[in-house]
């Protein structure tokens, strides 16, 4: 039984990714799809298709082996601009590496580089 569908995607990635796999098959949401679509333009996977198994759907993510590190944050902190710096100093290993995934009040997920004058709740990060 699943309890967090992010969370068993990231580490399926991950895991994939340490052993030299190319493909992984993920459960799906729109949540994922999003993270999915920015890790595909920042250049973290080449892509993924959808499959349909037993009226349930599914992803298949072709990954490129450029993942060091892939989580999401639990507890989810929800923060002002202000305070963006603390914690990318707290998960980031560095200056412009790797990326926060934020959700936005407009429901939206950003990364923390294009975050403009508003604040979120971080969910995960990638470097």
């Amino acid at each position: 039984m699943r309890h967090d569908l992010l969370a068993d995607v990231f580490s399926a990635i991950k895991n994939a990714e340490s052993v030299g796999k190319r493909e992984i098959i993920v459960g799906s949401s729109n949540l994922v799809k999003n993270i999915l679509n920015i890790l595909k333009e920042k250049g973290y996977i080449e892509g993924y298709n959808v499959l349909i198994r037993n009226n349930y759907q599914e992803l298949k993510v072709k990954l490129k082996n450029k993942i060091n590190e892939l989580k999401v944050v639990k507890p989810r902190h929800s923060f002002k601009k202000k305070e963006l710096v603390k914690y990318k100093f707290r998960y980031l290993p560095g200056e412009n590496v790797g990326f926060l995934f934020i959700s936005t009040s407009k429901s939206k997920i950003i990364t923390d580089r294009d975050l403009k004058d508003e604040g979120g709740i971080i969910i995960g990060y990638v470097y």
